[in-house]
Order: C-alpha cells, then sequence, then structure tokens
C-alpha cells in the first residue's frame, strides 16, 4: 500500500484536479483506491459529485476519535472517499497533545488498498502535517508560471522539518507540470528552470490547460466520466500511469 500527499502550500495549482483524476485513472487501471480529503474547503468531496454541507460525519470525526474510518467512507463508482466538511477548520481548536498525529493513530489499522491518496489545503497547517505524518511520499502539483515555481521551495523546507520531527520516512518523490501550455514561453521556462534544479523530480508528463479539466468539478465528475477523450484525459491516463511505474 502507498500512502501519497498531494501538497503544495499555494492554492489554485491543480492539488484537487490531479487527486481526483488520478485516483479515477487508478481505478480504471485496477487499483484500489482511497481518497482522503484533508482540505477544509472539501474541494476533492465536491470534485466526487458529493456535497460538502449533506456530509455529516467526516474526516474531522475521525480526527476527533468520534468515528472510525470505516464508518465514513463513500464509495463513487469504486473509489472509497474520506469526505471532508467545513467543520474542518475547527481542528485547530481541539484540545488535544500531539494534533499532528491523530490522522496516524485514527488510521493504524489501514489495509485493503494499493494507493491512498490525500488531497492537502493550500497551507502548511496542522491538516497538512497530519497528511504527511501518514504518507511515504509526496507529490508536488506545480503551475508552471514563476510564482508557483519558487513558492514551492516553501515546502521544500517545510518537509524537512517534518522530516526531523515528525516522519523521517516521507520523501517527496514527484512533480507534476500543470495548466502547461507548450506556446508560452514562461511555461516551457519553468518546467526547463525545474528539470535543471530538481533533477529527476518532474514526471515526463505535463498536464496541458485544458477547459474540460476546469468544467468537470461542476458536474461532480472525473475527467474521465466528463469528457473521456479530452486531452485532460490522456494527460492524467499517461501520468497515472507514469505514477505506477515509479512506486511499482
Amino acid at each position: 500500500m502507498k500512502i501519497i500527499s498531494i501538497s503544495n502550500n499555494k492554492g489554485g495549482v491543480g492539488k484537487t484536479t490531479t487527486t481526483v483524476n488520478v485516483a479515477a485513472a487508478m481505478n480504471i487501471l485496477g487499483k484500489k483506491i482511497l481518497v482522503i480529503d484533508m482540505d477544509h474547503q472539501a474541494q476533492s468531496t465536491y470534485h466526487f459529485g458529493i456535497n460538502p454541507n449533506e456530509v455529516t460525519e467526516s474526516i474531522y470525526d475521525v480526527l476527533k476519535g468520534e468515528k472510525g474510518y470505516k464508518d465514513i467512507i463513500i464509495n463513487r463508482s469504486g473509489i472509497d472517499i474520506l469526505p471532508a466538511n467545513m467543520e474542518m477548520r475547527n481542528i485547530e481548536f481541539i484540545p488535544l497533545p500531539a494534533k499532528e498525529f491523530l490522522l496516524k493513530e485514527a488510521m493504524e489499522n489501514l489495509t485493503g488498498y494499493d494507493y491512498v491518496l490525500l488531497d492537502c489545503p493550500p497551507s502548511l497547517g496542522i491538516l497538512t502535517l497530519n497528511a504527511m505524518a501518514i504518507s511515504e511520499f509526496i507529490l508536488v502539483p506545480l503551475q508552471t508560471q514563476f510564482l508557483p515555481f519558487h513558492g514551492m521551495y516553501n515546502l521544500f523546507e517545510a518537509v524537512q522539518m517534518v522530516k526531523k520531527r515528525i516522519n523521517r520516512n516521507i520523501e517527496i518523490t514527484g512533480i507534476i507540470g500543470t495548466m502547461y501550455n507548450p506556446k508560452k514561453s514562461i511555461n516551457r521556462e519553468v518546467i526547463e528552470e525545474t528539470e535543471n534544479r530538481l533533477p529527476g523530480k518532474l514526471f515526463d508528463t505535463l498536464i496541458r490547460e485544458n477547459v474540460s479539466l476546469q468544467e468537470a468539478p461542476s458536474w461532480g465528475k472525473t475527467i474521465f466520466e466528463y469528457k473521456p477523450d479530452s486531452n485532460g484525459a490522456e494527460d492524467y491516463m499517461a501520468l497515472t500511469k507514469e505514477i505506477i511505474g515509479r512506486y511499482e
């Protein structure tokens, strides 16, 4: 079982899009998948067609120790999801010690999956630390623009802290170029600079700009359900095969 956090401390870079569509591609390829929505904005939950406002039992209840993870699983098209809701933002106020280990303690008997994907919030707060405490690997979606590229180094520094204090086995094992347009020089330059500075980290597959990827969440569908013949579906299937090849 591979446990992977999809993380970047900057919002809008494609974390949720990547989490949901990699999960869907893995499912199509015959893998047993669990998605954990660790974002208080509940975007993965919404993307799977689940209304967070109607989720009465979420990963927040698991973190508080009031529910077991199996009690809150929602299955969508063969993918198991631990949903989030807006109550997640109250995690900071739980009066418990060592809050960064709440998820790890709650999931210690987790079995039965090939891959567990955690969609992290766009910050390095307690929810992200909980995800990293349980993960072996981190995938970093990188919007191929100047500011997201430089902001990515904050995440690398944070992971070194996590490695020292929380989880010595965690590693950033892959960077995913998103919203890529080969006609834009800045996009090409960011990819080239990433390859130069972080050799071996960037996946060969780049996720191209694609309107269907932006539209699919509003329908509560993965790209493979919404537009299976789109560039977005083609790119995420190629990326997923590359991810599986890297980890297996």
